[in-house]
């Protein structure tokens, strides 16, 4: 089978760019074995294929995806168009050359408003798809984008958040590891025995807040939109959030010099990060490179109002275009991205299943040697936080509450003036946006 080059690739290590982006079984197997289709040879097809993200790479697609298609729908082939900062689908829209697939991120509602995704519904009864082996939260998301409960993608790989630490520190400092089951006061507290300067070097407890003090919030699925009327939700939720970020940040020695900086080159790099709550696949990407960083990895600390929540529901997703004239392909495609084959596959190289099966779940990062070992069954003993509307306005908010804290955290005003700002800051901005 060919595949086209339609634009040069970066040369990137494919197994760190799969990794970065990155219960019982819901609705019964569905195989590799089931997909094939019988009768005569068909008509040779191109789909034209889009990544959105940095989450996949040609040669994973290659990997995971074209080889399998090979192997059920030898007509089908692939031009693919690779992820680039200053090239996407904005660019092809405006160029008349609409992909075929599009993958990406869970948020596409920049997608539906130039009305490219088509309504999946049908075709997926109509390919016998079951929607029902997904794990609901992500599926509750993918509908949350339609105003009739309308299906506008396909899950392919799901996006935990887990605690990392460094043994090491822990044992210079005769302190006791990090365990599953901790709230974020308990993690606190912990990072308190550990934050101090040794011989001149810095050892920090934990830093929590990379992506802003909302990502750090988001598995309290904390609303910022009012669906109805467009405002900015700056709740009284937020104050005991900042309460919390602002305690992390006060402890001596284990304030980050800069807010909502990554904790990776802390923990991976210079070792001087004894805890770094991240996302499962971008820290395993990075900890394939790491070296002499004794490290394991437990559950996320959760607030006690959402025991057992990580952050909200992340995953990357095929978007089929409405233009696409190959739709029983491209559904033969998706059909195979969702097999139990080839998720046990992508689960075993380190991407996290879509599916509930147990026994893919299981096999998560089983061919990676540099994960023997390591507590990888506390990732998954949190689920997923159900996703807020998603209004093009929850950047607005989320910005402004995001720099309400950074005020906070330079100690330039109170938590309650910070907020109080944060609502009109928001609210002004999202005027303007309205008039554009």
């Amino acid at each position: 089978m060919g595949m086209k080059r339609s634009r040069k690739l970066l040369l990137v290590s494919p197994l760190l760019l799969m990794l970065a982006a990155g219960c019982s079984s819901g609705g019964g197997d569905q195989s590799l074995a089931n997909n094939a289709n019988e009768g005569k040879p068909k008509t040779p097809v191109t789909l034209k294929v889009l990544f959105t993200n940095p989450g996949m790479t040609e040669e994973i697609f290659q990997q995971l995806i074209a080889e399998p298609v090979k192997k059920l729908h030898p007509h089908i082939s692939f031009e693919l168009i690779p992820f680039q900062t200053n090239f996407g689908l904005n660019e092809l829209v405006s160029a008349g050359e609409i992909p075929d697939i599009i993958y990406a991120t869970p948020y596409i509602q920049d997608m539906l408003d130039k009305d490219i995704p088509l309504d999946l519904t049908e075709q997926l009864k109509k390919h016998q798809i079951d929607t029902a082996r997904f794990n609901p939260t992500i599926m509750n998301a993918i509908k949350s984008f339609g105003t009739k409960g309308e299906i506008y993608s396909l899950p392919y790989m799901s996006q935990s958040f887990a605690l990392w630490y460094n043994k090491g520190i822990f044992d210079r400092f005769g302190v006791a590891y990090p365990k599953d089951g901790m709230s974020w006061d308990e993690a606190i507290e912990l990072s308190k025995k550990v934050a101090r300067t040794e011989n001149g070097v810095q050892y920090r407890g934990m830093v929590a807040t990379h992506g802003g003090i909302s990502t750090f919030a988001s598995s309290l699925s904390i609303e910022l939109v009012d669906p109805k009327t467009s405002n900015a939700i700056v709740s009284d939720r937020w104050n005991a959030v900042f309460a919390k970020g602002k305690a992390l940040y006060d402890i001596v020695d284990n304030r980050p010099l800069k807010l909502n900086a990554s904790n990776v080159q802390l923990f991976v790099k210079d070792k001087t990060l004894a805890m770094a709550p991240y996302w499962t696949g971008g820290m395993i990407g990075n900890l394939a490179q790491a070296k002499d960083l004794d490290w394991d990895v437990v559950q996320v600390p959760s607030f006690a109002e959402a025991p057992n929540k990580y952050y909200q529901v992340d995953y990357h997703q095929f978007v089929v275009s409405k233009t696409t004239k190959h739709i029983d392909d491209v559904m033969d495609v998706l059909k195979v991205t969702v097999s139990d084959e080839v998720q046990a596959k992508a689960a075993r190289m380190g991407k996290e299943t879509v599916l509930t099966n147990q026994s893919i779940i299981d096999q998560f990062a089983q061919d990676l040697d540099f994960v023997k070992g390591k507590n990888l069954k506390g990732i998954f003993k949190s689920q997923p936080s159900n996703m807020i509307y998603q209004s093009k306005y929850n950047g607005a908010v989320s910005g402004a509450i995001n720099a309400a804290f950074n005020e906070v955290f330079e100690g330039k005003t109170d938590i309650n003036s910070a907020l109080q700002k944060a609502k009109e800051e928001a609210d002004k901005k999202i005027a303007e946006l309205k008039l554009q």
